[in-house]
C-alpha cells in the first residue's frame, strides 16, 4: 500500500484561517513574503510534534495557545482545527480516505469562575481497517466513542482520558484493546504523522563534524548530523547513492572533484569531518571553510537520496542560496525523490517553478484582514491560463501576476 497524505485542512492556524490543501507526491507552495506557505508547513510540524510530545508540550513549544492562534478580526478566536486525510489503513482509498482531525479549544470562562480559560481537545481518527468497513475513534473531553460494527472495536466505558490528551501521543487507544483493528488504525496514523520532517538546514551546524552513529541513517532536519550521513551514504553496499550525490555536486559545483570523510586531527576517532577536493587548488578546503551556498547545495542534494526517507518531508525555501543554473537539478532531483515519499516544499524562485507542472505548484496569498488565500488560484484555472498563453512556462506566468500569488 501507498502510505501517503491526501489532503491538508487548516483553519485559525496563524495566518490559515480556512484552508483546504490537496497534496500530491510533490507540492510546491509560492507567493509573497507573510502569505502563509510557512505556515503552511509548520501546521504540519504541529502535527509531528502532538505525536511525538503531546499536545501541551507542542503548543508551548510554538509559544502558546494565543500566540499560535490567528490574531486577525475584532474578536479572539477559541479554536484551532488541523487535520489531514490520507492513505493509512489497509482498505483505505482516494475515493474512501483515512482522516484525522485535532481541534484544540479554549473558550473564555463565565465571570466569577476563578479562571479566564478552560482547554480541551477533540480529537477524531476515520479508517477503513477492514474490506467495505469504515470505523471512527473520537475523543471528546475525558470520553472516548467508538463508531464500528468490527468485532473487538468497542470502547471501555470505565476508562479514563484527560481532556488534553492526544491518542497521537498515546498509541493504543485506553478504551480500546490493543489488538482492535481501530486501534491498529489509529497507531498507523500515529506513526506516519510522528515522522513528518520539515527540513531547514543548519548551514554553521551542517559544515561541523558530527559523531558517528546511527544517525547517519537519516539526515536530521536541521542537517547537523550531514557529516554523519554521507559517511553512512558512501558506505552502503552498492555505492550508486553516493555516486550520483557526488555527480550532481559536480554538476552544480563543477570546482569540485571530490568529497571526502575523514577524522578531523583534532578530534577523537569516533568523529567524522568533511573536506572537499577543490579543481586548481592544493590539498582540501574543510567544509567549515567552505561557503555557505556550497554546503547548501550538499544538503539539499544530500536529502533527495535518503535511504529511510518518512512519510511527508517539508523543505522550506529549496531555492535559498542555490545558483539559478542548479534549479533545474534540483527540481528533477525532487520529482525523483518524490516517487519514494512525499515532499511539500516552499520557494520564491521563478526559475524553479519553471520546471514544475501545474498539478504540482500553489499559488498563495494574503487577504488585507491578515487571512491567507490558499490556494490563490484553483489548478483548473491555471491550467487554462496555461494553455491560453500557449505554454508559457509556469514561472514565467507566476512572476507577471497571470495565475496568483503575485504582490
Amino acid at each position: 500500500m501507498n502510505h501517503r497524505i491526501l489532503g491538508l485542512t487548516v483553519r485559525n492556524f496563524r495566518t490559515l484561517t480556512d484552508v483546504k490543501l490537496p497534496l500530491g507526491p510533490l507540492t510546491v507552495l509560492s507567493g509573497p513574503n507573510a502569505a502563509g506557505k510557512s505556515n503552511v508547513l509548520q501546521s504540519l510540524e504541529f502535527l509531528g510534534d502532538v505525536a511525538r510530545t503531546g499536545i501541551e508540550q507542542a503548543l508551548e513549544k510554538r509559544g502558546g495557545f494565543d500566540v499560535l492562534a490567528f490574531r486577525g478580526g475584532r474578536t479572539p478566536v477559541s479554536r484551532i482545527t488541523v487535520g489531514v486525510e490520507g492513505l493509512w489503513s489497509d482498505f483505505a482509498s482516494e475515493e474512501a480516505p483515512d482522516r484525522y482531525e485535532l481541534s484544540v479549544s479554549r473558550p473564555r470562562l463565565p465571570e466569577g469562575s476563578g479562571e479566564r480559560y478552560t482547554m480541551y481537545r477533540r480529537e477524531r481518527f476515520v479508517q477503513h481497517p477492514a474490506q467495505g468497513a469504515e470505523t471512527s475513534v473520537e475523543l471528546t473531553s475525558g470520553s472516548v466513542k467508538v463508531d464500528s460494527a468490527l468485532p473487538g472495536d468497542h470502547a471501555d466505558e470505565t476508562a479514563g482520558i484527560g481532556r488534553m490528551t492526544s491518542a497521537l501521543h498515546l498509541g493504543p487507544v485506553p478504551a480500546l484493546a490493543d489488538a482492535a483493528p481501530s486501534a491498529r488504525a489509529v497507531t498507523d496514523v500515529k506513526r506516519h504523522l510522528s515522522q513528518i520532517r520539515v527540513f531547514d538546514p543548519d548551514v554553521r551546524e551542517a559544515r561541523k563534524p558530527y559523531g558517528i552513529s546511527e544517525s547517519g541513517h537519516y539526515l536530521e532536519s536541521d542537517a547537523s548530523n550531514l557529516a554523519d550521513f554521507l559517511r553512512g551514504l558512501k558506505e552502503q553496499e552498492d555505492g550508486e547513492p553516493w555516486e550520483m550525490l557526488l555527480e550532481d555536486v559536480r554538476t552544480v559545483v563543477p570546482q569540485i572533484r571530490d568529497i571526502h570523510l575523514v577524522t578531523p586531527p583534532d578530534f577523537v576517532s569516533y568523529r567524522t569531518a568533511v573536506e572537499l577536493e577543490e579543481e586548481g587548488l592544493r590539498g582540501r578546503t574543510r567544509l567549515t571553510e567552505a561557503s555557505w551556498g556550497t554546503v547548501r547545495i550538499l544538503c539539499m542534494l544530500a536529502i533527495f537520496y535518503d535511504p529511510n526517507p518518512p512519510l511527508l518531508t517539508c523543505i522550506e525555501e529549496v531555492d535559498h542560496g542555490i545558483h539559478p543554473h542548479a534549479l533545474e537539478l534540483l527540481a528533477e532531483r525532487l520529482r525523483e525523490a518524490s516517487e519514494r515519499s512525499q515532499y511539500l516544499v516552499t520557494t520564491h524562485s521563478p526559475v524553479f517553478v519553471n520546471k514544475l507542472d501545474a498539478d504540482e505548484w500553489v499559488p498563495c496569498g494574503r487577504r488585507v484582514s491578515g487571512a491567507s488565500v490558499i490556494p490563490d488560484r484553483m489548478p483548473n484555472r491555471i491550467r487554462e491560463v496555461v494553455e491560453e498563453s500557449e505554454h508559457e512556462p509556469l514561472g514565467d506566468l507566476w512572476y507577471s501576476g497571470s495565475v496568483g500569488g503575485s504582490l
